[in-house]
């Protein structure tokens, strides 16, 4: 994957590291948050800033199958996505204006992202059956739905990990699940119009400069890349708190 990805990037475009990409996301989601709480859905800029915010999910799915690869610690990285997605539930429920207590209901990404972890580590690591292992994969997307992106952030991340060494395999699978995603918008609907969720794949050309170098690597990058979520979250939700009372 390594040598496909300098060869993309050679002539047309910088490569990027871990960090840039990863603030690429968190930027795109902001503004895609940003435009939920405080613009109309179907206002041309809601609209803008909802297709750039297509982009979050996937790469963060990335960086988690990539972090599953080079982690020193897979139980601390799945207790740092556990905490920081129990974190995040009581922010993402005030600011989309949801109940607190259905956390079967509805609740953060960050929730996908761990189980998608999770999926992960129990299909390269237990020592089971193939059949066994794809029942544990389709526990962990059941268990997703309340999740935004839900089962969707499971099979990114499951894709990214496993078929890593295939570049092919890799983004074949990453094609297959968003036409799921894009499909399934027949089946649960969405406020927001069908045509934007194959926006997801502009995704594509940013992962593909990739340089697989990680950037500067510090416990306050690691906790700030997720506890941000919760984070802006509240601002927002102040924000629009204050607005509303102006």
């Amino acid at each position: 994957m390594t040598d496909i990805n300098r060869t993309a990037c050679t002539f047309s475009r910088p490569a990027l590291n871990a960090n840039t990409l990863k603030l690429i996301a968190v930027l795109a989601m902001v503004l895609d948050h940003a435009a939920t709480v405080f613009l109309a859905d179907t206002a041309p800029a809601a609209l803008f800033f909802h297709a750039v915010g297509q982009i979050a999910a996937p790469i963060m799915c990335f960086f988690v199958a990539e972090g599953y690869a080079y982690t020193s610690n897979l139980k601390k990285y799945l207790l740092r996505l556990f905490i920081a997605a129990a974190i995040s539930h009581v922010p993402y429920a005030l600011c989309f204006k949801f109940t607190v207590w259905e956390f079967w209901y509805v609740t953060g990404v960050l929730w996908g992202l761990f189980l998608g972890l999770l999926a992960v580590t129990l299909w390269k690591r237990l020592r089971a059956p193939v059949w066994v292992r794809l029942l544990l994969l389709g526990l962990c997307c059941l268990l997703a739905y309340p999740a935004n992106w839900n089962y969707i952030a499971v099979l990114w991340i499951f894709g990214f990990a496993v078929f890593r060494e295939s570049p092919k395999k890799q983004w074949a699978f990453f094609g297959l699940v968003t036409l799921l995603y894009v499909l399934q918008y027949f089946v649960y609907g969405s406020t927001l119009p069908v045509w934007l969720r194959p926006f997801v794949l502009l995704c594509v050309p940013l992962l593909l400069c990739y340089n697989h170098t990680l950037g500067r690597r510090s416990k306050v990058l690691q906790w700030g890349y997720y506890l941000f979520y919760p984070a802006h979250l509240l601002v927002l939700t102040l924000l629009r708190e204050i607005f509303t009372r102006l």
